[in-house]
């Protein structure tokens, strides 16, 4: 191949993938197929194929360009605030600022990773290409937080709690609830990094106090009814694979009915989808977090006995995947779509205003009683959680016991 030819090529393939990066953003990575990105570029699909192989050669190259730009967005980042001194409200301005510019409509590279987080079933390749995305972020901040010894430790749980975050934020930037909320639990997350005390939940229980809970869809109808069946079936696949993973046809042929079926229960495809997504959410916490306290006595409860209670929860793989990787999956679902779909805005707020809540009212029983969960602490803790949740269905390592007691040990206080 001669050099202009080669030349060419990788113009076509530059060209090719800023499309498919601009357009998996907007319309997000399920709907990325070769023919519409062929007709997006004015390329015929051999084209594509030619360069990228089948649409996994294409979504691997997509991610590796989200990868080579969010390492020149870091770099440019912390190149801008070199020898800032570390501070408790420098550091909280600069993870709000973080996050501002990652949820912007011009960063479309970080809804690639959005994305990839929520594959439930990655091929390998896609697994070390995650995994070399969380560790390029892990190691940027660690080189700007490398001024102070105590920051050090809260790198990864900080690049965790960011991760998550970024979700809501992209949900829900612009709205004044969501703002006061997430800047005390960011401000709870730097505090705890600097060694401060945790202050009053004073936004949290705010928010919690004015929450009203809209009725669930299938509140008033019977468990053998046909809506209330379509419903559950719905709400399993989308906490099995994300709100993208249901079609009439997968739910209907679950169902044993025809594709007709959820017409004469719902006006259109897209209602009943709003529906299953808040039913999803209604019928399974409630469940989870009456059964999340086990029998004995409280007292009993020390870090390993914790930690056998809490590792089953974040469990990877089809056989046994554990509550906080669909419950975080489905969450991140939510949010994904909420940036194109307003009338899942509030659910996402429903979602982040209490977030923490289950961990902290459901606190006796599960924490050691040596441990200061208290309703910040619990948020950090639960934020986490779900993105390390997240992060190990990614890259194909469940957390165990010991990283479970360490995150514990430096997101809550203990008890003097």
């Amino acid at each position: 191949m001669s050099i202009s030819q080669s030349h060419s090529r990788a113009v076509e393939a530059a060209l090719i993938l800023d499309a498919a990066i601009e357009r998996a953003a907007a319309e997000g990575l399920h709907s990325l197929t070769l023919r519409d990105l062929a007709q997006a570029v004015g390329k015929s699909t051999t084209v594509i194929v030619n360069l990228f192989g089948a649409k996994s050669g294409l979504i691997q190259a997509v991610g590796e360009e989200a990868l080579r730009r969010d390492a020149a967005f870091h770099d440019a980042f912390f190149g801008s605030v070199a020898g800032l001194p570390l501070a408790r409200d420098g550091l909280l301005a600069l993870a709000q600022t973080y996050l501002g510019h990652r949820v912007a409509d011009d960063a479309g590279f970080a809804r690639i990773w959005e994305a990839l987080l929520l594959d439930a079933e990655p091929a390998p390749e896609q697994r070390d290409m995650v995994g070399r995305w969380h560790a390029m972020r892990c190691a940027a901040w660690r080189r700007h937080l490398a001024r102070d010894a105590r920051l050090d430790g809260f790198v990864e749980p900080l690049v965790a709690w960011l991760t998550f975050e970024q979700y809501y934020a992209g949900a829900l930037r612009g709205r004044a609830d969501y703002g006061v909320v997430a800047a005390e639990g960011l401000g709870a997350m730097v505090d705890r990094a600097f060694g401060l005390a945790d202050g009053p939940p004073t936004a949290t229980f705010w928010y919690r106090d004015a929450m009203v809970l809209p009725q669930a869809p299938a509140g008033d109808a019977e468990p053998e009814a046909m809506r209330r069946k379509l419903l559950d079936i719905a709400a399993d696949q989308i906490l099995a694979g994300g709100i993208t993973a249901i079609t009439n046809r997968s739910v209907s042929a679950v169902a044993a009915t025809s594709t007709s079926t959820i017409a004469y229960h719902w006006p259109d495809m897209r209602h009943f989808v709003l529906d299953a997504v808040w039913h999803s959410v209604f019928r399974d916490m409630p469940g989870h977090l009456a059964g999340h306290t086990p029998d004995g006595d409280p007292a009993g409860v020390d870090l390993n006995r914790w930690a056998a209670i809490m590792a089953p929860t974040v469990a990877i793989g089809r056989e046994a995947e554990g509550f906080y990787v669909r419950y975080a999956r489905l969450i991140a679902s939510i949010c994904i779509e909420a940036r194109r779909d307003p009338s899942l805005r509030d659910l996402a707020m429903l979602l982040r205003g209490p977030e923490g809540g289950g961990t902290y009212y459901k606190r006796t029983g599960v924490w050691p009683a040596d441990f200061d969960l208290n309703r910040l602490a619990a948020t950090r803790f639960a934020l986490w959680i779900k993105a390390e949740a997240l992060l190990a269905c990614a890259r194909g390592r469940a957390l165990d016991e010991d990283a479970l007691k360490t995150a514990a040990c430096l997101l809550v206080a203990r008890q003097s």
